[in-house]
């Protein structure tokens, strides 16, 4: 697999992640408990983490 091709596939899962963790935090903070939105919220910013070195280093595709 080409490594644009992976990239592409590594930020769309990290993507449905995100709205995952968003979903999460909503339902917490409807149901009032403040354990799961914390555990939401880290949980959303931890996504964000984990696509840093994603997307921060940029290596040439050597198929292209």
């Amino acid at each position: 697999m080409r490594n644009r091709t992976k990239r592409c596939f590594e930020t769309a899962g990290w993507v449905f992640f995100i709205i995952s963790a968003v979903f999460y935090i909503w339902a917490a903070w409807r149901s009032g408990d403040l354990l799961s939105l914390l555990g939401g919220i880290f949980f959303f910013l931890a996504c964000f983490v984990f696509l840093v070195p994603l997307h921060g280093h940029r290596v040439p595709d050597e198929d292209a």
